[in-house]
């Protein structure tokens, strides 16, 4: 039953493409900021691999989310910047990225890859903003929507890992963890079969 329901959630979500999004011209600066926010947290193909980052960070350490912070926001910075260089495989890439954070936080105990997890986070995080951007040109976007965007997917990552060190806090009990494992395997599942609609394309 949760996999069938699993299955209609991303078949609703996912139209077809998960590729370039549309923005609005004309609006005000503040339009234009709720507008680049709006596409981060609305967006499954976006939404998606951060709060597999958010989930990996909050699992690894208390002060995941801190410490690994500088190097999602260079990230974040980074893909804003190239986005114009890339073409519909980086929406891929960022949700493969994001699955692979997910299967990390599912079934690796974190402390293991402790060097690479704030790396896997800038790269997802670059993928991300740069998914978010991609088939528009330097001069296309308004600045105003481009910092939207970057505060979108980095109150979507607080929000997560803050949730995750939130129930941590106050229910300190080894069943916690293992319920965040279970979470993080729910957001693979759900990446793997948005990855396979977006590969497959609208006649799928």
């Amino acid at each position: 039953m949760r996999r069938a329901a699993a299955v209609v959630l991303i078949a609703a979500a996912a139209p077809g493409t998960a590729h370039a999004h549309a923005f609005a011209t004309g609006r005000d600066a503040y339009g234009n900021f709720l507008e680049g926010a709006g596409v981060a947290l609305g967006s499954p193909g976006l939404l998606l691999p951060v709060l597999s980052i958010s989930v990996a960070l909050g699992l690894w350490q208390r002060e995941g989310l801190l410490k690994a912070w500088p190097h999602a926001l260079a990230g974040s910075l980074l893909g804003l910047a190239v986005a114009p260089l890339t073409g519909p495989w980086i929406a891929l890439t960022a949700m493969g990225l994001g699955l692979l954070l997910a299967v990390l936080a599912a079934l690796v105990p974190l402390a293991r890859v402790s060097a690479a997890l704030p790396w896997l986070a800038a790269l997802a995080m670059a993928a991300t903003l740069a998914a978010a951007l991609e088939g528009h040109t330097f001069g296309e976007i308004p600045h105003a929507t481009r910092v939207g965007l970057l505060f979108g997917a980095h109150f979507g990552l607080a929000a997560g890992a803050g949730l995750v060190r939130l129930v941590r806090d106050r229910l300190d009990y080894p069943a916690t963890i293992i319920g965040w494992r279970v979470m993080a395997s729910w957001l693979a599942a759900i990446l793997v079969l948005y990855l396979a609609f977006s590969v497959a394309g609208p006649g799928a």
